[in-house]
């Protein structure tokens, strides 16, 4: 990491994603944590859209970096980019997105970002997590909808995106679906079978954190410490 600089204004790191990226602000959520650990450095940005798509997402991203203003502020310091839940959703769910169009999608969207400015070198890719197809039938049956979901199919999406980082060259792909697995306890990372629970949260921060180690610029705090700020003269020139 280079050398720690004094930053005169805020950086940001944008969190884009569906549900797991909209509700990680939640109490003791994985995008929460990440405003813990960056407090005073870093901007956390939530742009999760619950029930999303890639192929939503990549429909709206240029509004959406217009209304941010990405390219004119330039202050990414990195983005996470975590999609393909949805899209792995079987047949019985018209959400359902195939793979190579997912991966086209996905494509289009690490475009879309270097495009306003985020290069590919601060993009982090998050595959969709595994599904505990037991409780998630169990939360289908509660709300009185189709079991929509099978863990070898979202394998199948992790797979291919984990691809699409070799080819991109990215710097780091984190797959969920495989290392949340690698732990013999994973399903209790998985409130309902799909979405985290406290447990899945704090995984997934120290995943996307020790992804950002060797993104993001090492600042010092934004602003001066309180003591040395001269109390009878409170100038930031005169610190």
């Amino acid at each position: 990491m280079a050398d720690a600089v004094q930053q005169s204004r805020w950086q940001r790191v944008y969190l884009l994603g569906d549900s797991l990226t909209q509700q990680s602000f939640s109490v003791g959520g994985w995008g929460g944590r990440l405003m813990e650990k960056y407090q005073r450095r870093f901007d956390v940005v939530n742009r999760g859209f619950s029930g999303y798509t890639s192929k939503y997402v990549a429909a709206i991203l240029p509004r959406l970096a217009r209304e941010d203003q990405l390219m004119l502020r330039r202050d990414i310091a990195a983005v996470v980019i975590w999609l393909g839940a949805n899209d792995a959703v079987l047949d019985v769910d018209k959400r359902r997105v195939p793979v190579n169009q997912y991966i086209f999608n996905m494509r289009a969207i690490s475009a879309e970002l270097a495009r306003v400015g985020c290069d590919l070198h601060r993009q982090v890719f998050v595959s969709p997590p595994p599904v505990a197809e037991a409780k998630w039938a169990a939360h289908c049956e509660t709300q009185e909808c189709t079991m929509n979901l099978s863990n070898d199919n979202t394998k199948k999406y992790a797979d291919a995106l984990g691809g699409l980082t070799q080819e991109l060259k990215l710097p780091s792909f984190i797959n969920l679906h495989e290392s949340m697995q690698a732990e013999e306890d994973w399903e209790e990372m998985l409130s309902d079978g799909l979405h985290l629970s406290p447990k899945g949260n704090e995984f997934v921060a120290q995943k996307v954190a020790s992804a950002l180690e060797n993104i993001l610029p090492l600042i010092d705090e934004c602003y001066p410490l309180w003591d040395e700020i001269d109390p009878e003269n409170p100038k930031l020139e005169n610190v």
